[in-house]
């Protein structure tokens, strides 16, 4: 929905009470309140870029084939995207999309997180690749 975000002041309101990120909390200044930008937000330059790259990004059909509708250059966002559409976002093109724009450890961060859900969403998963990913991706204390 237009203008509709999740991160909203609101939002941000909750943060001191359910999680320990001081550098997203809001800000409060004598005459205003500023709401500071997060670690993987990208400007208005690098949106259009990606936005753009999507829009002339061609699928197999089948394949989130229509996702180059769905691209709003104006407002640099995609709109009414499915759950089959953002998987294949997530899962192949976010990687190759934000390499430029991003640097080397946010870049690594969002493939790691791309590369996890393709995986945990693989049509076979196999005790030992359970075992890998368990591996890879849980702290040591959260083994079993």
């Amino acid at each position: 929905m237009k203008g509709k975000k999740r991160d909203n002041m609101e939002a941000r309101m909750d943060i001191p009470l359910f999680c320990h990120h001081k550098n997203i909390e809001l800000v409060y200044d004598e005459s205003y309140v500023a709401k500071p930008n997060v670690n993987f937000t990208l400007d208005n330059n690098a949106q259009l870029i990606i936005c753009q790259w999507l829009k002339s990004l061609c699928f197999p059909n089948e394949h989130a084939s229509n996702i180059s509708r769905l691209v709003n250059l104006k407002d640099y966002i995609l709109y009414r995207i499915k759950s089959h559409g953002y998987q294949v976002f997530i899962q192949t093109p976010i990687p190759l999309a934000y390499r430029d724009l991003l640097s080397k450890w946010k870049w690594d961060t969002l493939t790691k997180s791309s590369h996890f859900s393709r995986d945990i969403c693989s049509n076979k998963l196999y005790t030992q690749y359970i075992k890998r990913l368990e591996i890879e991706y849980c702290p040591d204390n959260m083994q079993t």
